[in-house]
């Protein structure tokens, strides 16, 4: 899964790896995804956002980007 890019290039990134536990939403067109996934050494699911040419659930995935916090979908990377 390629993770959206940074607003800030100063910004750490941080690596998630799990498993894929829903695909909230995936464009087909252009790759756009919105995962929840239980991610090793998190208790609850994290939302991951970026880009997968195709992604289900009950993969695993290896994400590297930036991690941040929403209203709506809780903590995400």
């Amino acid at each position: 899964m390629k993770p959206e890019p940074p607003s800030d290039a100063a910004a750490s990134q941080e690596t998630l790896v799990g498993s894929v536990e829903r695909v909230t939403f995936h464009n087909e067109e252009n790759g756009f995804a919105v995962l929840k996934v239980n991610a090793r050494g998190k208790r609850d699911l994290v939302a991951v956002v970026g880009h997968a040419a195709s992604i289900s659930a009950g993969e695993y995935i290896h994400a590297v980007g930036v991690c941040g916090s929403d209203r709506t979908h809780g903590l995400t990377q």
